[in-house]
């Protein structure tokens, strides 16, 4: 199974050793499907519940965009795919996000209560 972090916005190919690249990549992949986990629960649970499922999902997000920049990072080279595809890829992803969870999360904290 192909997912999309591994086939389009994949990190750097090493040969023998494996680098930073590599790592930040194994780790947003984890992080997306954390992400992922969040969003099917949250087809199933009432919307105070979903408030909650959204606020894990901007901090999984945050940490998603601390991972390549911060806490892990990529390799250096400046026209390395890391770069130019895996990094910008999971900036979008990470943006998109916190701003789809923050509009769910004002939008089931405003919904009536039962």
């Amino acid at each position: 199974m192909t997912t999309l972090g591994h086939s389009i916005a994949h990190a750097c190919q090493g040969h023998d050793t494996f680098g930073a690249c590599h790592y930040s990549q194994q780790a947003a992949t984890g992080i997306g499907v954390a992400i992922l986990a969040l969003g099917i629960v949250s087809l199933f649970v009432e919307g105070r519940i979903r408030v909650g499922l959204n606020i894990a999902v901007i901090i999984d997000a945050l940490l998603m965009l601390a991972v390549p920049m911060i806490l892990i990072g990529i390799c250096p080279g400046q026209m390395m795919h890391c770069r130019m595809v895996m990094l910008p890829t999971l900036i979008v992803l990470g943006v998109l996000e916190i701003v789809f969870a923050a509009i769910a999360v004002w939008f089931d904290s405003r919904a009536p209560r039962r």
